[in-house]
Formats: C-alpha cells, sequence, structure tokens
C-alpha cells in the first residue's frame, strides 16, 4: 500500500539538490512527469490495451498475457517510485487514475466481445466508477484521497475476475463448471470488496 502512496510534496524536495540522484533531478526537472515509475504505468496499459485487441480478436491466451504482464506493471511502478525515492502526488494520481482507465477500457471491451453477463460487469463497473466520482470530488476540494487496502484488493478481485471470464471463454465452460461458479463467487467478493471500498472512501472524504 505505501508503496503507492506519497506525501503533498514530492519526495526529492526533501533532498537537498546536490544531494539528489540522477532519476531525481530529472523528475523534479519535468515536475514529476519524467520517472521510472511512471514509465512503468505507462508501459502498463499500453500492454493492456494491446491485450485488448488480442481478446476482441478471439486470441485470448495471447490477450491474458499482455494484460497480466501490464498489470504487473502496476505493481512495478510502485517498486520503482519506492526504491528511486521519486514518489510524488502526481505519480500517485496518474497510477490510479490509469488503474481505473485500464478496468473500465477492459470492461468495456468484455461488453462488447460478450465475455460476461451484461448484468454483472454492469454491477462490478459500477461501483469504481463511483469510487473514480468520490476521488475527483476530492481532488477538487484538495482533500488527499490515497488508495485504501479494500479499494486496492477490490481491484485485485475485479481483475481475478475478469481473468476468470476470459478462461470460460477460452475452454467453453458452461455455468455449471466447477471453474465458472468459482468466477462467479469471486465477482460477488469483487462487488463486496468495492461497497467497502466506497464506504471508506467516503469517510475520509
Amino acid at each position: 500500500m505505501n508503496l503507492h502512496r506519497a506525501d503533498k510534496k514530492p519526495e526529492w524536495s526533501s533532498v537537498a539538490v546536490n544531494d539528489r540522484t540522477t532519476l531525481q533531478r530529472l523528475a523534479a526537472a519535468t515536475g514529476g512527469v519524467v520517472t521510472l515509475a511512471n514509465a512503468a504505468t505507462f508501459i502498463g496499459i499500453t500492454l493492456v490495451i494491446m491485450g485488448l485487441f488480442e481478446i476482441i480478436d478471439k486470441n485470448y491466451w495471447w490477450g491474458v498475457l499482455l494484460i497480466v504482464v501490464g498489470r504487473l506493471c502496476d505493481i512495478l511502478d510502485g517498486w520503482l517510485a519506492d526504491i528511486t525515492k521519486t514518489k510524488s502526488p502526481l505519480g500517485e494520481m496518474l497510477d490510479a487514475a490509469i488503474d481505473k482507465l485500464g478496468t473500465v477500457l477492459t470492461v468495456i471491451v468484455f461488453y462488447i466481445a460478450n465475455l460476461a453477463p451484461w448484468w454483472l460487469l454492469t454491477a462490478l463497473l459500477i461501483p469504481h466508477l463511483v469510487i473514480i466520482g468520490i476521488a475527483y470530488n476530492a481532488r477538487r476540494r484538495g482533500v488527499d484521497l490515497h488508495p485504501s487496502l479494500s479499494g486496492k484488493l477490490s481491484m485485485a478481485t475485479l481483475w481475478v475476475v475478469l481473468f476468470g471470464f476470459v478462461v470460460i471463454q477460452a475452454f467453453g465452460w458452461d455455468v455449471q463448471n466447477p471453474g465458472s461458479v468459482v468466477v462467479y463467487a469471486a465477482s460477488l467478493i469483487a462487488f463486496t470488496l468495492s461497497i467497502f471500498a466506497i464506504i471508506g472512501y467516503k469517510k475520509s472524504n
């Protein structure tokens, strides 16, 4: 959790200019835009989008592989920000925003490709749209809203569900298949966690 959490000021701002590393100087010179963490974030969303195109073309396994690697970049970016001491509010915002963007795009593709029941996708998507609205409203009022544990867990579980539906499609399972039952059960968990995340964000907003 702390890997993605930044203070109000960039991490390098508390370091004397002469003591900053090359990466911290580069981050400072670009207002926090050019960092290894941000590069990983953008590489991640690019891979996710490439994977979605593969899924649309029914290349399910290749699509899943690209998306999994793209999602792993979401873990990598926080780790890179931590070890390079280049955490910043901008980086945290980009990480959260692109994370949500990738999720929304994936759900839209699932609608288009008919990979899961529309009502289930809608139920999974709406809470995250609400969270986006809460975060936007908080930022407009100058309130710091950091990713919560329930928010991260709900997002992680949602991605497990989405991958699960691709597997169901790839193997041609019906709803009575044990694998399908697990995916639907995980959907309920993802939805529940997202509701807890909304409650938590509202309390801290």
